[in-house]
């Protein structure tokens, strides 16, 4: 091989060797750009799932809360359903009591060297 045929050979091996780098560079931009788009996805679906978690948990919560208080609620009217009949029951007691406190009060008036 005489000179020029070895230094054509090596300027096709330097050619061949950029383009092998070239072609690497491509190769490792197109995988960073869908390793990137990757975890976008990734990322926003991470996002959605835990959104939707958090729907679901406040939604309990506001279920568990809506049912103590109507339970609450309903205990509260119970109880003053009771102390309403307790106070219905006493009437008859007060009355008989004002009457007989004011016959007191009237027969004190009348005779008063008693």
């Amino acid at each position: 091989m005489n000179r020029s045929e070895i230094l054509l050979q090596i300027k096709d091996a330097e050619a061949k060797a950029q383009q092998i780098v070239k072609d690497a560079e491509e190769r490792q931009r197109a995988t960073i750009a869908a390793a990137r788009k990757e975890a976008a996805t990734r990322m926003k679906e991470a996002d959605e799932a835990l959104k939707a978690e958090y729907e679901g948990r406040l939604a309990k919560e506001r279920a568990s809360i809506a049912s103590e208080r109507q339970a609450l609620l309903n205990k509260g009217r119970e109880e003053a359903e009771a102390i309403r009949k307790r106070a219905e029951a006493n009437v008859p007691k007060v009355i008989t009591h004002l009457l007989q406190s004011f016959e007191r009060t009237l027969n004190v008036a009348a005779n008063p060297n008693d």
